[in-house]
């Protein structure tokens, strides 16, 4: 695939609309950066604490992201699809990763080294804008997700990050599939694993979801939203 096939691609994939929002010639300059990288399911991208070498944008498959606990456990806290871009957190300051992200099954993504963004700053300054509105649309997003986790009941929250969810993953007619188990769910919303197993029950039953071996998916993703918006009482 050649330069204005993958700029095509990445416009129009679902994503947050970062890409498509950059200037022309910023974007075909940062895909003369970008290297194309393949892992394997499991494959460590990077780790927390490793210096930020670059950051990427999933072309297929999917990455999770896990944060480090004061206790020293590691917690799912995200889910990255494909024309999601993550991993710019500290490449402006040659900082550390502040999460860890692995390969959720076979994943090809484009890699912008920090030498190839450096490069780029040097001959756009106006790039650190666009590295700084990516991060300003990921800490809307989490910003969001924490609030949910902090004041709602456990069904609504449950409902509002699966909601948030499929905005993370590309959906199939109409669809969303998440490779996420009821454990995984239930870490991520800070809930016991019954807790969760009795809500995705109810509902599997009201037509909203459909649950399968270290899956689930979502049929009715503006029903999850009215959910979550609904006021407790």
């Amino acid at each position: 695939m050649d330069r204005a096939e993958m700029e095509k691609r990445l416009r129009d994939m679902p994503s947050t609309g970062w890409f498509a929002r950059q200037p022309a010639p910023l974007r075909r300059q940062l895909l003369d950066g970008a290297v194309d990288v393949h892992f394997a399911d499991g494959d460590w991208i990077y780790g927390a604490t490793e210096k930020a070498g670059g950051f990427f944008c999933v072309l297929d498959g999917g990455i999770r992201l896990y944060a480090a606990t004061s206790h020293g456990e590691t917690v799912l806290i995200d889910l990255v699809g494909p024309g999601r871009w993550f991993g710019q957190a500290g490449v402006l300051r040659d900082g550390q990763r502040l999460v860890t992200a692995i390969a959720d099954g076979p994943v090809q993504a484009l890699l912008i080294p920090r030498n190839a963004i450096v490069q780029l700053i040097r001959q756009s300054p106006q790039f650190i804008d666009s590295i700084m509105q990516l991060d300003a649309v990921h800490f809307q997003y989490m910003t969001r997700v924490v609030s949910e986790v902090l004041t709602l009941a456990p069904r609504e929250r449950i409902a509002g990050r699966l909601y948030a969810l499929s905005d993370r993953v590309a959906p199939e007619a109409g669809r969303w599939r998440f490779s996420l188990t009821q454990a995984d769910l239930a870490e991520m919303v800070g809930v016991e694993r019954k807790t969760v197993n009795r809500v995705l029950a109810a509902f599997e039953k009201q037509g909203l979801v459909k649950r399968s071996y270290g899956a689930i998916e979502l049929l009715d993703r503006a029903a999850l939203a009215r959910i979550r918006d609904t006021a407790p009482g």
